[in-house]
């Protein structure tokens, strides 16, 4: 639902990296203190790329969706809300791995480059210690 919604190019990314940075808020409010200061991480990593992307392409990042999936209703759901978040950052990683591709200026494949290595980087722990 949300990559079809999100569109493509530079906004594409912009709109998932946004609803993943708001499902990471939503998370945060239901989590164990034990496993929020990654995910606080998480979500300021995210929120920076989310800035960084609006000042890189300013006139595309205009046009893109920005989508919440709403909160999380109850402490159960946590699992499934970090299944969502993880699914959400591995279309993150494919849509910055493919502009990555595309890109045309250097500056922009360097920043994706390195988006891609720490948001694989928070999508492993984040599937791993949610499987504690």
């Amino acid at each position: 639902m949300v990559n079809g919604a999100a569109g493509a190019g530079w906004a594409g990314l912009w709109s998932v990296m946004f609803t993943t940075e708001r499902a990471v808020a939503g998370l945060i409010l239901v989590t164990s203190f034990a496993d929020v200061l990654d995910l606080i991480w998480l979500g300021e990593e995210l929120r920076e790329a989310c800035g960084d992307l609006s000042a890189r392409h300013a006139t595309t990042v205009l046009s893109a969706s920005a989508l919440d999936l709403g909160p999380i209703i109850a402490l159960q759901d946590v699992a499934d809300a970090r299944a969502v978040v993880a699914e959400l950052l591995a279309s993150v990683i494919r849509r910055a791995d493919e502009l990555t591709v595309d890109a045309s200026a250097q500056a922009d494949r360097l920043w994706l480059s390195g988006l891609t290595a720490s948001l694989f980087a928070a999508r492993t722990h984040l599937t791993g210690a949610g499987a504690r």
